[in-house]
């Protein structure tokens, strides 16, 4: 061996780079790990709001079809008005949808005489709106005064 001997091996190094670079490393990782699940998270909090809000406007149209029968509307004099109130007859009444906003979802809607005062009938509508494994309820109590 020719030329300058190798210095021996260092033990005092100085610097910070090694170190810095795992704990930057390391930092990075964390952060992401918790983005992707704050995303997931989110992803799953949406897919639920939105099932929920599907299924509320199911229990709201079938408590809007239970008010057609018990109320035809007077341009439609014919409306079926066989529907379930009153005495809950056929109750609780089924309905699916096929509707883009509403596909896969379905009302189950009963009626109920609630009581008679002075000639004048007051019912209440409960219809549950489901959408997958998500439901919500939707409660009508009304009467009606042809005066």
């Amino acid at each position: 061996m020719h030329g300058r001997p190798l210095k021996p091996f260092p033990y005092k190094q100085r610097g910070i780079g090694l170190p810095a670079a795992i704990f930057v490393i390391t930092l990075m990782a964390v952060i992401a790990v918790s983005i992707n699940y704050l995303v997931s998270q989110n992803a799953e909090t949406f897919e639920e709001e939105n099932r929920l809000t599907r299924a509320f406007y199911a229990a709201e149209s079938g408590a809007g079809f239970a008010m057609n029968a018990l109320f035809p509307p007077e341009e439609f004099p014919n409306y079926d008005t066989t529907a379930i109130c009153p005495e809950n007859a056929g109750s609780p009444r089924e309905y699916d949808f096929e509707a883009d906003g509403l596909s896969a979802c379905s009302a189950a809607v009963s009626c109920v005489t609630d009581a008679t005062v002075d000639g004048r009938d007051y019912f209440t509508i409960t219809s549950v709106g489901s959408c997958g494994d998500v439901t919500r309820t939707v409660r009508v109590r009304t009467s009606f005064d042809a005066d």
